[in-house]
């Protein structure tokens, strides 16, 4: 009897793994092996930003802001490190600063150049916000000439190790 109950178990798993279904294309999601959501943006400078303009190049996307120390801490480092390195890799720094004069005196203030900075002045408002979940924390996104997120909240270390 002990193995009629392992074998039914074991017959049963089968006949419901075997039910899903699986395909080639990853879906859209927020976690590694997705494909990242896309981002459209008219940031407070008049800016436009369309992600899905990227596609077939490898993209950072970091999310952060000037009241959040820790964000913008490796905001500044992330865009040191690839623009220093890796000039072929797109670096997309979005902020959620409700004022424009904060936003910009501290692009200003970390060197913050080109045109790869962007400020959604709905702050935790923004539907960007609140589609990525940036309440738990913001974050960052690697993603893949595919637009599949390769990676998240990644370091320079890790990046090293990728590229």
């Amino acid at each position: 009897m002990k193995y009629v109950n392992y074998c039914i178990i074991a017959i049963v798993s089968l006949v419901m793994s075997s039910g899903s279904i699986k395909t080639d294309t990853p879906s859209i999601g927020y976690h590694p092996g997705s494909i990242i959501p896309n981002i459209v943006l008219n940031d407070v400078e008049g800016k436009s930003l369309d992600l899905s303009e990227f596609k077939g190049k490898k993209v950072v996307v970091n999310f952060w802001a000037a009241y959040d120390a820790q964000s913008r801490a490796t905001n500044v480092q992330l865009y040191n490190f690839i623009t220093k390195n890796y000039p072929d890799i797109e670096f997309i720094s979005i902020s959620f600063d409700e004022n424009k004069s904060v936003y910009e005196k501290t692009i200003l203030w970390d060197k913050m150049n080109g045109n790869s900075n962007f400020c959604d002045a709905k702050g935790t408002e923004s539907e960007i916000y609140k589609e990525f979940r940036l309440e738990e924390g913001f974050k960052n996104f690697v993603i893949n000439e595919d637009g599949v997120i390769a990676a998240t909240n990644t370091s320079i270390q890790q990046l090293k190790t990728m590229f």
